[in-house]
């Protein structure tokens, strides 16, 4: 009978499992590296920020090589950092520096608590007014004063509906202009 043990203990099991710790050293060492804290703010504030060279992006992930913009404000946030100073802070001074443009959403405050509102206000007022219009055009009255019904749908057995005769004899009369004309 063929123990189960020994093939366990054979060279390439061994190998794997030196591979497969080694593996596992480095990745914890990576996010023990990963967790100074002045790298993590430099995350989190370059990421409030908008890269200023118009290519939409965050400081941190702004894709142009040699940015000047971002380039200059990853140095100053660093800088900033190492001086002492909080994430609030630095960011009120790039405020300061470029204004409300080089925050990624406006402010939620002020003038710019519109940028929030606006755009639900106008689709609800949107909406307001095409139910307005559809409402106006279902209940309009006709010609001759007379609110219309709402249509039902015609089926192969139904009339066509009975129109008033003085209606007939408007729109004949206006026919008969019309041929007499040409």
């Amino acid at each position: 009978m063929k123990s189960w043990r020994r093939p366990l203990l054979s060279a390439p099991y061994r190998f794997g499992v030196a591979l497969l710790l080694a593996f596992f050293a480095a990745v914890s060492a990576s996010l023990a590296q990963d967790s100074d804290p002045l790298d993590a703010a430099f995350r989190r504030v370059s990421n409030r920020l908008l890269c200023q060279c118009g290519c939409n992006y965050m400081v941190l992930s702004c894709n142009h090589l040699e940015c000047p913009s971002a380039t200059y404000i990853r140095r100053a946030i660093r800088t900033s950092l190492e001086a002492g100073k909080s994430e609030d802070v630095i960011v009120a001074g790039f405020v300061e520096e470029y204004g409300v443009k080089i925050l990624p959403e406006p402010p939620q405050k002020g003038f710019s608590w519109m940028a929030w509102i606006m755009p639900f206000l106008g689709l609800a007022l949107g909406g307001v007014a095409v139910t307005y219009v559809l409402w106006f055009w279902k209940t309009k009255p006709t010609a001759t004063g007379e609110e219309t019904a709402p249509v039902e749908p015609e089926t192969e057995h139904s009339a066509p509906p009975e129109l008033s005769p003085a209606l007939v004899e408007k729109y004949r009369a206006q026919i008969d202009e019309e041929l007499k004309k040409e």
